[in-house]
């Protein structure tokens, strides 16, 4: 239950990301910046095990006209489980921590504008020493600090979900989702 309290408190304040307003005078740095670094930090809600801090890099590219961007990130989060550890004594893996590693492909219609961009790509988890591909969808958006007198810093957050194929013992096999909501600093370069 504590779980999900916890997804939806960042489900309203990702609401209320939505409505920030974009900060619009970046034009001039969308012609002279195509590469950026971001630092993230934030929620990393693994399925089955509840949710963790998690920590990121993400590398960005822009096309011209920055609609469109690709970026390749990797994140460590836990595998921590209060209920588990609760239940069970034992650890369920050789080690707590998971590592992913995403490839993503973005659109962003209003770079500098109100609405959030939407993404797709790949990913590679690596969850306690056992290794999984997912599918990664989801959206996000780039507030650059442009009329606060640096062209080169901006603030973006993320909401994204990892889809993929799980199986417990036996058991028939189900689609998993890992979610992770961030926040971040940008650095254009």
């Amino acid at each position: 239950m504590i779980e999900r309290s916890i997804l939806m408190k960042f489900h309203s304040a990702a609401f209320l990301l939505l409505l920030l307003p974009a900060i619009n005078s970046e034009a001039g740095a969308q012609s002279r910046y195509q590469n950026s670094l971001t630092l993230s930090a934030g929620i990393y809600a693994t399925e089955g095990f509840g949710t963790n801090p998690y920590g990121g890099v993400r590398y960005t590219y822009f096309l011209p006209g920055w609609q469109y961007f690709v970026e390749a990130s990797v994140g460590v989060s836990s595998l921590k489980s209060a209920v588990l550890e609760t239940i069970s004594r034992s650890q369920l893996f050789d080690s707590q921590t998971q590592y992913s590693y995403e490839f993503v492909f973005a659109y962003d219609a209003t770079p500098t504008g109100y609405l959030p961009y939407i993404l797709g790509g790949v990913a590679g988890l690596n969850q306690g020493g056992q290794t999984k591909f997912a599918g990664v969808i989801g959206l996000g958006k780039r507030i650059p600090f442009g009329s606060l007198g640096s062209s080169q810093l901006g603030f973006r957050y993320d909401i994204r979900d990892q889809i993929y194929s799980q199986q417990i013992s036996n058991a028939e096999p189900f689609l998993a989702h890992n979610l992770t909501f961030t926040v971040g600093l940008q650095w254009y370069f």
